[in-house]
């Protein structure tokens, strides 16, 4: 078994990912967007303005459904390090739950007329559904798949620009068409509108999903021996020594708490400040096509220069755009150039991210002797979500508590400075955090000697 073992992580370090491969992973980031983009950018303003939902209801469920959905990260991380298929340990979920993801998502807009109250609990019940549970449930094996496909740095980080790639193209369909789409069928009063729009997002999603499944292959296995004893609570302690991952926890949960803020308010701000309500969606987009030029970039300036130094450098370029936003703020071109500005710093780190934190597994394992790629991910992404939760729900509560109603032609003064507040001003701390994390971050220099230890550990343990 030891030898065994031995040549599947050789394998693993040596052979070449093809294109089919990273392209079919990269569907399964795409089917993500279609669902999470639908299930967060705009399912508020849908409860809001199309069914007259109290903000602060909505914001509430929204915030207790993310902290929820942190929990059910790390219990899956930890199932998933324990569940072994002939499929492997993360790609059996996307085939197992493409269909009721898909389902779920479009029960999310089947909101039943059954009173007031009977609306907040189909709400509560059916976002969970999708957020706390599916979503976890496919998403946290599809990340921790990046690990177990290569435990090369080179191919990672091409994995991970496919990936982030077509994840960007994701959120720019769903962005970009959305509004207009919905409009289309019947306006974004209408229920029924939204309900045919989840559907084509949701049957696209499921096919994705599976495609993913069919087309990927888990090249890594690390001894069972390794985890055999490890409990859920020594899980955990293992990855809170991991100094590297806490970094990369900490740019992640600031990223979200800045963005989370700004971007629940986004459609708000374009409907009573730009007072054209798709221009939410072009705002959106246009951040995204710096992302999917400069992405294919983002592989040889992180093997030349690091990752962390291409995502510093694009930081700096995400504050600016932001900072700039607040010249002119009711011109909605000028927006848009700064969107595009900001893309660019998008770029980078959508470029690196993952990839780092792939990184982060190798360290952990040669630091402590344990590898725990599903619960170091999973723990990633619930400060991620939490944070992300957070902010949406302040954002939600805050301008509720200035006036903000949803069926109302006509908002409150008080309610549209807190939208252009939150909107403008909120993300420019976040972004500044971000870059003092990042000058922290040094897994970059060390990598190369984490390899070579994990490599002769893996050689004398073959011999055995």
């Amino acid at each position: 078994m030891a030898a065994k073992e031995q040549a599947s992580a050789k394998q693993s370090l040596t052979e070449k990912i093809s294109t089919k491969e990273k392209v079919s992973y990269g569907c399964g980031d795409l089917a993500s967007n279609l669902i999470l983009v639908l299930t967060s950018t705009f399912v508020a303003y849908f409860y809001t303005d199309a069914l007259g939902l109290n903000a602060a209801i909505i914001g509430s469920i929204m915030m207790f459904s993310r902290f929820a959905d942190g929990v059910t990260d790390m219990l899956m991380g930890y199932v998933m390090d324990r569940v072994k298929t002939k499929y492997g340990k993360a790609r059996p979920w996307l085939l197992w739950l493409a269909i009721p993801i898909a389902v779920a998502c479009v029960l999310v807009f089947l909101v039943p007329n059954t009173g007031t109250v009977g609306k907040y609990v189909y709400v509560t019940i059916t976002y969970n559904l999708v957020t706390t549970f599916l979503y976890t449930m496919i998403n946290i094996p599809y990340g921790a798949l990046t690990s177990l496909m290569s435990r090369d740095q080179g191919q990672r980080t091409v994995i991970n620009v496919f990936r982030m790639f077509m994840a960007q193209v994701g959120s720019l369909i769903i962005n970009a068409s959305t509004l207009p789409l919905v409009n289309k069928m019947g306006g974004s009063s209408n229920q029924k509108s939204w309900i045919i729009v989840s559907a084509i997002y949701a049957v696209i999603a499921a096919i994705l999903f599976l495609v993913c499944f069919k087309n990927t292959k888990e090249r890594v296995t690390v001894s069972s021996e390794q985890k055999e004893g490890v409990n859920f609570v020594q899980s955990l302690k293992l990855i809170f020594k991991n100094s590297q991952w806490l970094l990369l926890c900490g740019i992640w949960i600031t990223m979200c708490l800045g963005m989370g803020a700004s971007g629940a308010v986004g459609t708000y701000y374009a409907k009573y400040i730009l007072m054209n309500e798709n221009m939410a969606g072009f705002i959106s987009s246009v951040s995204i096509i710096p992302v999917l030029v400069l992405m294919p970039f983002c592989v040889p300036l992180s093997l030349k220069y690091g990752k962390r130094n291409v995502a510093l450098v694009g930081t700096f370029f995400s504050l600016v755009g932001q900072l700039l936003m607040v010249i002119n703020p009711t011109n909605a071109t000028w927006l848009l150039v700064c969107s595009l500005i900001k893309g660019v710093g998008s770029a980078t780190l959508t470029g690196t991210i993952f990839a780092m934190v792939a990184d982060t597994i190798e360290y952990g394992e040669w630091k402590n002797g344990t590898r725990v790629e599903g619960m170091l991910y999973s723990t990633t992404t619930f400060g991620a979500k939490v944070g992300s939760g957070f902010a949406s729900a302040v954002a939600l509560w805050v301008i509720s508590a200035a006036g903000y109603n949803g069926l109302a032609a006509t908002q409150t003064a008080s309610a549209l400075s807190a939208i252009k507040a939150l909107y403008l001003w909120v993300p420019i701390p976040f972004y500044a955090i971000m870059i003092l994390f990042y000058v922290f971050y040094k897994l970059d220099k060390i990598y190369p000697q984490v390899m070579e230890d994990l490599k002769a550990r893996e050689a004398v343990k073959g011999k055995h």
